[in-house]
């Protein structure tokens, strides 16, 4: 059974489209079956859309889980997913993104894939506009910068791809992260710096 934990409640209708409206992946997902979706937010954000496709296909397939942050639950109330998206969600809003992602991949069976996105970040390609401001900030001990994906890829048992878009309004890297093994060890940081915002300002720091 295929399991996907999705960021906001609007998401996980795709994989449920009408016939009509629904892309040929979206289409194979819905009749195979199999396809269960959790939606997730700290509001509960579900429309009248929702609630009505979510009564027809009935038997727990699409559940929304809100009021809490992803670390505030436990493992048997999540279960596992075998592809999780977060779009301007938890990675780009949490304080602490050593620990959100630890949970991430925790609740990721191996094999499965995170996708996620970060704006207004240090390229990995380099590209970045002169005068950039940047939200996102990683530096390492001696206090020298740090690309979100270079962090990411000293993970351990993951397989990371980054696609850096410095054509967009902000610079902003998408990201997936594959489990590969079952021992995932994060590199730990430190929050030096938090501005509320939309998103906010954050420095993180390497412990080493």
């Amino acid at each position: 059974m295929t399991k996907y934990l999705e960021g906001f409640s609007a998401e996980s209708l795709d994989y449920y489209a009408l016939e009509g409206d629904a892309a040929p992946v979206e289409k194979c997902a819905r009749s195979g079956g199999k396809t269960r979706a959790v939606a997730m937010s700290i509001e509960d954000r579900r429309t009248d859309k929702w609630q009505q496709v979510a009564a027809s296909l009935g038997d727990d397939r699409i559940r929304y889980l809100s009021g809490k942050s992803l670390r505030h639950y436990s493992g048997e109330e999540l279960g596992t997913f075998r592809i999780i998206t977060d779009v301007y969600g938890g990675f780009s809003y949490t304080e602490d993104l050593s620990q959100f992602l630890e949970k991430v991949m925790s609740v990721l069976e191996t094999g499965g894939v995170f996708y996620t996105m970060v704006q207004s970040v240090h390229l990995e390609d380099g590209k970045d506009k002169p005068n950039t401001r940047y939200q996102t900030e990683l530096v390492d001990a001696a206090g020298r910068d740090v690309r979100v994906c270079s962090w990411l890829k000293k993970t351990a048992c993951v397989k990371v791809g980054c696609e850096s878009k410095s054509d967009w309004d902000a610079p902003t890297e998408l990201i997936n992260i594959q489990k590969v093994c079952s021992d995932v060890t994060v590199p730990h940081m430190k929050l030096l710096k938090f501005e509320a915002g939309n998103p906010p300002g954050r420095r993180f720091q390497l412990d080493r």
